[in-house]
């Protein structure tokens, strides 16, 4: 497999630039000094010279006013996440009001045809690497994670673009690449093949969250939500007692991103160890913070608080568990529109709700490790390349689509939707979205049509977090979780700022062994994690071992040793 570098990661800044707070400042703290203060001077310089070409462009007469119909219709393809009928939204994400909308309003003003191509979201890998196959990659290939764009380059999935034919066709999103400091991010070895969309708060996952039975909680004696996993199992040992059977719910292993760790290590992390294993896609069987994660599900289960056939069962169930007031939590992305929520007090008009909140006070438990850290994104969204079957003119209508949707009309019909049907403004002048569009045939997608508009933005934004975080909260309930999710902001903000939330190590090239061994390592843990969340608690610690060699032996030691090669090359981002 060929070795791509990422050239500007190395010339640029070997760190990743969080913007903090809405503010423009970056936290690009490394270690050594002169190190840093000479890639700081390197990516302004970098970037001063983008923007004096975007000026240029912007002069010579750029973006949807030099654009033409094309002579003949040109057919593009446009990847859309399916997640299932209980995350979709509209049922058919490849055919509905919206994608209709996009091909009446771009589509048919310059005689493009677009279709898109749902892809599974917790199968990201296997339908890019079926429509590769069956040579019938879309137009674009989209991911949020760099990996998976390095993996397709290096497949010959991609094909590089002339960034300068970009910023004239498409000078809107080229200066959003500009100002967010994204445009560092663009080359494989000296050739332009990505495009970049923001992330609005990168530095935060307050569009996440976790919502809780604030009756129960009350019921079992509690005042707040617990700030450990000590006391969190203290608390399910009471609802057990008041009669909830199996509280803590439970789903199969399934999906990108699987049992994440952030919240069982030490902090400050050790920067080998963070390099190494810190990545989320594969799961860290044979680290003391995946060690303390899988023997909370073994004490989960073997205390009851598990259903005790959670293997079996898929988010739906758990959908279905909250609503039916059967589990104490529900955990999903915040958005105006949230059918569980509406469905839960359809079924319980009397229930009351918590949603958990970071306190921004670092906690360490002796015995399970951190409680509150999260996993902090950056500037980047979505990461887009050509795929390598893309005709000259399907890249450019490609990149005219890209243009037309970061237009602010477009932009915010896509998120919002129609005044009067999706959303209405409210005193301040400011859209609220309508929170049950069940049965609306212009019901939008997921969280508003992210799924959609994610190309451009990867968080719709009214540019304040105060607006933002009203814009985005859920409608049409019996309680407001506004000033939660706000305070949920500032706990992550306070963290981060603290040092105790860092961003994943990036690499300067593909991984090869990451490649080889992805899928197997992940089969592999969804059968070791069962084991060990079943197994008897005197035989935890014996069986993690035992499964953490084979385990390693499986791939997951090549991984590890080709990540801390990278880092000891230079060729890797540094702890922040």
């Amino acid at each position: 497999m060929k070795k791509k570098i990422l050239a500007t990661l190395l010339s640029a800044s070997m760190v990743m630039g969080i913007v903090a707070c809405g503010s423009t400042e970056t936290a690009t703290t490394t270690e050594g000094g002169d190190t840093q203060a000479a890639t700081e001077t390197t990516a302004e310089a970098a970037t001063a010279t983008e923007a004096t070409s975007a000026e240029a462009t912007a002069e010579a007469g750029a973006g949807m006013d030099s654009w033409e119909p094309f002579a003949e219709t040109v057919s593009i393809k446009i990847p859309v996440y399916d997640r299932g009928d209980n995350g979709n939204g509209c049922s058919d994400v490849e055919n509905n009001y919206w994608t209709k909308w996009v091909q009446e309003n771009f589509g048919d003003k310059y005689n493009v045809n677009i279709s898109y191509v749902g892809i599974t979201r917790s199968d990201v890998m296997t339908d890019y690497a079926m429509l590769a196959a069956g040579q019938d990659l879309p137009t674009v290939c989209m991911e949020y994670d760099y990996d998976k764009l390095a993996t397709w380059e290096s497949d010959g999935y991609l094909q590089p673009y002339s960034i300068d034919e970009f910023a004239q066709i498409a000078p809107t999103y080229y200066q959003s690449m500009v100002d967010s400091g994204n445009i560092n991010y663009t080359k494989f070895e000296g050739e332009d093949y990505l495009v970049l969309g923001f992330r609005p708060y990168g530095n935060t996952t307050y569009t996440w969250g976790t919502f809780y039975r604030q009756d129960w909680l009350e019921e079992a004696g509690f005042t707040e939500y617990p700030q450990t996993t000590t006391e969190l199992l203290e608390l399910y040992a009471k609802l057990v007692e008041n009669g909830h059977e199996h509280p803590a719910g439970g789903t199969k292993v399934s999906g990108a991103g699987i049992d994440q760790n952030y919240g069982f290590r030490d902090y400050p992390q050790d920067e080998i160890t963070w390099c190494t294993t810190g990545d989320y896609q594969i799961p860290a069987l044979s680290t003391e913070a995946q060690k303390r994660y899988l023997k909370l599900q073994n004490e989960l289960y073997n205390d009851g608080y598990l259903n005790p056939e959670y293997y079996l069962r898929d988010a739906s169930e758990a959908i279905s568990d909250f609503v039916n007031g059967q589990s104490f939590t529900w955990s999903g992305y915040i958005s105006s529109t949230m059918d569980t929520l509406v469905a839960l007090y359809d079924n319980e008009p009397n229930a009351k709700l918590g949603l958990i909140v970071n306190s921004g006070k670092f906690t360490q438990d002796e015995t399970w490790g951190s409680n509150n850290s999260y996993r902090p994104g950056s500037n980047i969204g979505m990461m887009i390349g050509f795929s390598n079957n893309a005709t000259a003119d399907q890249m450019k209508a490609a990149m005219m689509y890209l243009e037309w949707l970061s237009q602010p009309e477009n932009l915010f019909t896509m998120t919002w939707g129609i005044e009067g049907v999706n959303f209405n403004y409210n005193e301040a002048g400011d859209p609220v979205a309508v929170g049950d569009q069940s049965g609306l045939a212009e019901q939008q997608g997921h969280n508003n049509n992210v799924d959609y508009w994610c190309a451009v933005t990867a968080v719709k934004t009214l540019g304040s977090i105060e607006k933002d975080i009203a814009a985005i909260a859920p409608q049409g309930l019996p309680q407001d979780f506004t000033a939660d999710i706000l305070a949920n902001y500032n706990g992550q903000v306070a963290l981060y700022n603290a040092g105790y939330a860092n961003s994943d190590c990036m690499f300067a090239q593909a991984l090869e062994s990451v490649a080889e061994y992805n899928q197997t390592l992940y089969d592999l843990y969804a059968e070791y994690r069962d084991k060990l969340t079943m197994c008897p608690k005197e035989e935890f610690d014996a069986l993690y071992d035992e499964l953490s060699q084979k385990y390693l032996e499986a791939g997951y030691q090549a991984v590890i040793d080709e990540r801390k090669q990278l880092l000891d090359d230079g060729l890797a981002t540094h702890l922040q």
